[in-house]
């Protein structure tokens, strides 16, 4: 029997930064992202980025069903030649089938001084911030910086308040927000205005009606009976539980089908899905 097993590459470029740790164990150790400096005018804070999240979704690999070997993956032009990574260049679209030829070192040459440096011009309150800009968390750790970095960090914690910068990362320059977090400096990437979508153009918001005072008044109900504290913990991930369960059991030569849940029929209108739903709460 095959056996499944998560694979991790450590591969680092020339630029300093690393890739990220996207099939890590929670036992990997944590690698180094990005390094480079925090600067505030002539104060100069180097820093490296560590990954702030781990993924700990389930990883499969793909196998040819017949051997159970992996199925590896050829890097084929249009023409049917098979390509070597060496003889790669980019291609920026022009049209259909038309490119503006570029070579790496070319790309290389455009990346901005944010690839090195975040500077940091301007000092925001962290809760004026829209999160739907947010992209990814890092943790920033002193680079032998510690006097510096403890300065920052503190002024942070003391003010609520939050720096705003540029950083380059895997070949994207993106606005960065520094800020403080349990005795830390962390560091959130942005999305820029144009890739957030503007719900005002989707016609479908515009049509919808306004809720009845009945319906609103039994909705309310129903929120207040939910309302309570946010417990991280209460929230699981069922579907790697059950897919580790399955795999265990395949393992010792049993196989366990994942029981459904019996789904309630459903209410045959709104108001009455309302009703019954603020009725259960009572009980």
């Amino acid at each position: 029997m095959a056996e499944v097993v998560q694979l991790t590459e450590e591969t680092k470029g020339s630029d300093g930064e690393g890739k990220e740790d996207e099939d890590s164990t929670p036992s990997a150790p944590t690698r180094t992202i990005w390094s480079g400096s925090l600067r505030i005018g002539l104060i100069n804070i180097p820093v490296k980025a560590v990954s702030m999240t781990r993924n700990t979704r389930i990883s499969f690999r793909m196998l040819h069903k017949a051997c159970q070997t992996p199925i590896s993956f050829k890097r084929y032009c249009q023409e049917g030649d098979e390509v070597a990574l060496a003889d790669i260049v980019y291609g920026y679209p022009l049209g259909k089938d038309k490119y503006v030829v570029l070579e790496k070192k070319e790309i290389d040459k455009a990346k901005p001084e944010s690839r090195r440096t975040i500077a940091l011009d301007r000092f925001v309150s962290f809760f004026e911030v829209d999160p739907h800009y947010f992209e990814k968390n890092y943790l920033l750790l002193p680079d032998r910086s510690e006097e510096a970095y403890s300065l920052l960090r503190a002024v942070m914690e003391k003010t609520g308040k939050a720096a705003i910068g540029r950083i380059t990362m895997h070949s994207r320059e993106r606005p960065v927000l520094v800020h403080y977090y349990r005795q830390a400096i962390a560091a959130t990437t942005m999305r820029y205005p144009e890739e957030i979508l503007d719900p005002a153009g989707y016609s479908v918001l515009k049509e919808l009606s306004e809720p009845s005072e009945k319906e609103m008044e039994l909705a309310l109900e129903i929120v207040r009976g939910l309302t309570g504290e946010l417990d991280y913990g209460a929230y699981e991930d069922e579907y790697k539980k059950r897919i580790e369960a399955l795999v265990r059991s395949k393992m010792e030569g049993v196989v366990i089908v994942p029981e459904k849940k019996k789904e309630k029929p459903p209410a045959r209108s709104l108001m009455e899905a309302l009703r019954a739903t603020a009725d259960s709460m009572k009980q």
